[in-house]
């Protein structure tokens, strides 16, 4: 899962079937980016929260892939087990790489 950051475009989610790889990609300083519920800015320049029911959404929009759900949930314990869940674990803390 890759959510692409823009300047001029609210972020969107990509390669959603992939669940070994979160991350948020970023063309240039984050804080030019947009953000919306989806994704939120981090306490740095090189994180980004991530909405746990927005990545679900967006990721199965359309599609009800039971496999999936269990990766996805699996993927989400392996992020709890490392401290990159918030308190209330509706977000997912993420690595931001830049593109530019």
């Amino acid at each position: 899962m890759i959510v692409l950051l823009s300047p001029t475009a609210a972020p969107t989610l990509t390669d959603a079937d992939r669940l070994d790889r979160l991350h948020a990609e970023c063309p240039g300083a984050i804080g030019d980016m947009q953000f919306n519920d989806l994704c939120a800015r981090g306490e740095d320049d090189e994180h980004v929260w991530l909405s746990i029911e927005g990545l679900r959404s967006a990721a199965t929009a359309g599609s009800a892939n039971d496999a999936f759900a269990t990766a996805f949930d699996g993927m989400l314990a392996y992020a709890g087990s490392k401290g990159w869940l918030n308190d209330d674990a509706t977000m997912v803390r993420a690595h931001v790489e830049t593109t530019a």
